[in-house]
């Protein structure tokens, strides 16, 4: 099996197994919701705030975007912790090795890890979100330092990036949904498209679902309450 050569799996002679979902080469999910999922302690560990991260990048004039191949599975599990990932597929019985997809912790572990790996290393204007991590400089060199020392650290915990969704070095990215550069922070045109594409409301419903979600980009819109004040009052009349 590709994935035991890997070794993101180990073979299992557990009595407690997890049933596969879907199982192929690339990805395959496991559901624990039967089983370690439901005795398991809520991780509290929060996420970072989006437009925290955002506004501080905007300071920047440089960016590097890198992200982590196959997050989760460059995390390894404790020995004794692997057990309790079992499952079963073909026949056999398997057992994870690093952190698996679809357990309840996940993410939150995955979150402090890689914010103590930040920590600890010393990185400078270096943020992360998950798999996505982003690093600002105010200068090529400043911007090169940061990313050289980043990089480094990654390195030696053998931590590995898909090149494909990674950019170096450029004065723009888009990043968790919005369009950063120095001293400027835009909705990213890609998750407005959806938006720009919407069918005219035909009803009372179908208007406030709209109205709804371009709220949420309201701070990008002159007098934005005065534009939609007419659409909000109860005698309205369709078609608009």
């Amino acid at each position: 099996m590709e994935t035991v050569r890997r070794k993101k799996l180990t073979k299992n002679n557990s009595s407690s197994t997890s049933w596969v979902i879907d199982f192929n080469f690339y990805r395959r999910v496991i559901d624990y919701s039967q089983t370690i999922n439901r005795f398991t302690e809520l991780d509290a560990y929060p996420l970072p705030k989006i437009d925290h991260q955002v506004h501080e990048l905007a300071k920047c004039k440089l960016f590097s975007t890198l992200d982590l191949k196959s997050a989760y599975y460059q995390i390894p599990l404790d020995p004794k912790d692997r057990v309790y990932t079992a499952f079963e597929a073909n026949g056999k019985l398997y057992q994870y090795r690093r952190i698996p997809f679809g357990v309840t912790n996940g993410v939150s572990a995955f979150q402090r890890i890689i914010d103590v790996i930040i920590s600890q290393s010393g990185q400078q204007r270096t943020y992360a979100y998950l798999d996505n991590i982003t690093i600002g400089g105010n200068s090529k060199a400043d911007h090169d330092q940061n990313l050289k020392r980043f990089l480094d650290a990654a390195s030696q915990l053998n931590l590995t990036f898909n090149e494909a969704k990674s950019v170096v070095a450029v004065p723009q990215i888009d990043i968790l949904g919005y369009r950063v550069s120095h001293g400027l922070v835009k909705p990213d045109p890609e998750r407005l498209r959806p938006l720009m594409e919407l069918p005219v409301p035909q009803n009372h419903g179908e208007l406030k679902r709209c109205l709804g979600m371009f709220a949420y980009y309201a701070r990008w819109i002159k007098n934005y309450s005065g534009k939609v004040k007419p659409l909000t009052i109860k005698s309205v009349a369709f078609p608009l």
